[in-house]
């Protein structure tokens, strides 16, 4: 019983360094010459543990992500855009596993990106108190996402076989 609930910690600690790990190597090389848009490797690792542990260990993974990289590197608001979108990806996830899957990670990848999106501006919407930035930006975020997300979603594809022969290695 004890073994079970060490190798859980262990597996989540590990699931949030890569996360951490991914949002560093984002923030020191930006992937997208957008302001705005980023690719969201992290949200490689929340994808995966939601679909291949549970929604708890990617909720912790992805709000001790945010708020590690908030007090590591962020500063301002950012706590609070980074929260809004985190949180209305999780809210996507927990309704994609309820359903029957209908579509591969890259199908995954592309809503949670743009519930991301989603959830920015309405945060930026409310903060700046109009919709103005949705009129001027948001077509622009929205392509940026979808192919952002596309590309995230086959890394997974990619990474997935890799990553279930390393998670039932560790279960053996």
């Amino acid at each position: 019983m004890w073994r079970d609930k060490i190798r859980f910690l262990t597996h989540g600690a590990a699931l949030l360094g890569v996360s951490l790990l991914l949002s560093y190597l984002e923030a020191i090389f930006p992937s997208s010459p957008l302001p705005g848009v980023k690719l969201g490797l992290s949200n490689i690792v929340v994808v995966y543990a939601a679909y291949r542990y549970s929604m708890g260990t990617a909720a912790a993974v992805s709000l001790a992500r945010i708020l590690l990289t908030f007090f590591l590197f962020g500063g301002g608001v950012s706590l609070l855009f980074s929260l809004s979108g985190g949180i209305a990806v999780l809210l996507l996830l927990w309704l994609l596993r309820r359903i029957p899957p209908f579509c591969s990670y890259v199908g995954i990848s592309v809503l949670c990106a743009a519930a991301h999106t989603l959830g920015q501006l309405c945060f930026a919407v409310c903060y700046l108190g109009s919709p103005a930035i949705l009129l001027s930006y948001g077509g622009v975020l929205f392509l940026g996402t979808a192919i952002c997300g596309g590309i995230t979603g086959g890394l997974l594809n990619g990474l997935s076989p890799i990553l279930e022969k390393a998670r039932r290695r560790t279960h053996s």
